[in-house]
């Protein structure tokens, strides 16, 4: 009985260790698991962020305008007065070269007038050779003016009544109507192609302060692109709200009357560093940007977000311009991150922009 108790006993403690062996191993296994899906878990919840070196650099401004190509030439176009307008063949804006055909009146009209004109000269004549001294004088006035009317009206009537443009150019008034009659007033205002066009845009107060004389501007026009610069800022005299920025470019690219693109850009002050907008942040004490820090962790080193102050100064609304003391050139700053991130945050960087 006694050998008996004693087998029995060994059989007992053989199933108690491997019971032991299998909780252990059970636990092992809980712990790996659990570790395991804590790691995963803080990897799908830690922010991932795409970083950039920061960079010392200029924030350019640009200021875009439709401009129409205007010449400082403007030449009257006048006829005789008092004639029926039958056609007009231009419009506001059109482009014209010499000899084209601008306006029709009556010439029949033009032959009545002429006849006129010559009849009033003869009886001028008949009493011209009565008269001296001042009244001779007045005399020959008269006569230099019915000369020139009769000019005009022969030069009509040989044209059918036609009026041509006398150079190149475009139309920069037109100030008849077919059906009415012409006056004494110029009937067209034609602006003339020059050898350079002064270019005249107009902008906001705002917009001014970032505009100064020298600055670049870029005009272009489908293939057409020339550069040249601001050659004058001035106060529009008819809106205090309003300034005039002037650019002078070549009559060799680009025509009167051509509707360009100009792009005016303004570089600023240099800058310690130049960042995305998205890489600003604010809070009651200022402006800071994220940048990475390392941290010791029981876990082991890890990457951190950690606040940096800094001074925020031009903006184009793509970059900032910045200067913070405690930024340097090594710093990685957070500019983008799929998940909201703050200071203290751990977070596993994504991309890095301007590696060095």
């Amino acid at each position: 009985m006694r050998h008996r108790r004693i087998r029995g006993s060994k059989g007992n403690g053989g199933s108690g260790k491997k019971r032991i062996v299998r909780i252990v191993a059970v636990f092992l296994a809980v712990v790996f698991a659990g570790t395991v899906m804590a790691r995963w878990a803080a990897t799908a919840l830690t922010p991932r962020v795409e970083v950039m070196y920061g960079a010392s650099g200029t924030i350019s401004r640009d200021v875009l305008r439709e401009v129409v190509v205007e010449s400082d030439k403007k030449t009257p176009v006048y006829v005789y007065p008092e004639l029926m307008v039958s056609e007009i063949y231009v419009s506001s804006g059109k482009q014209v070269s010499k000899g084209d055909r601008l306006l029709r009146v009556d010439p029949h009209e033009a032959g009545s007038l002429y006849l006129e004109k010559k009849l009033e000269r003869k009886n001028l004549m008949d009493g011209y050779w009565y008269t001296w001294g001042d009244e001779r004088n007045v005399m020959d006035d008269k006569l230099a003016d019915i000369d020139a009317d009769i000019l005009r009206l022969e030069t009509l009537m040989e044209n059918d009544g036609l009026i041509c443009s006398e150079f190149d150019g475009v139309i920069s008034e037109l100030r008849l109507e077919v059906g009415r009659r012409t006056t004494d007033e110029a009937a067209i205002v034609v602006m003339e192609k020059a050898d350079e066009y002064t270019l005249r845009m107009s902008v906001t107060e705002g917009e001014k302060q970032y505009i100064e004389t020298g600055d670049r501007v870029t005009v272009q026009i489908d293939d057409r692109k020339v550069n040249t610069e601001v050659s004058a800022l001035y106060k529009n005299g008819a809106n205090d709200q309003c300034y005039v920025v002037e650019a002078v470019i070549s009559g060799d690219v680009f025509n009167v009357g051509d509707s360009v693109l100009t792009d005016i850009s303004h570089q600023s002050d240099k800058y310690d560093f130049v960042v995305p907008v998205s890489a600003i942040h604010a809070d009651t004490l200022g402006s800071y940007v994220l940048v990475e820090r390392s941290k010791e962790t029981i876990l082991g080193t890890e990457t951190v977000a950690a606040k940096v102050y800094v001074k925020v100064g031009d903006t184009n609304n793509y970059e900032v311009g910045i200067s913070g003391e405690a930024l340097t050139s090594d710093d990685r700053i957070i500019v983008s991150a799929d998940k909201k991130v703050e200071a203290g945050d751990t977070v596993l960087e994504k991309t890095v922009s301007g590696v060095k």
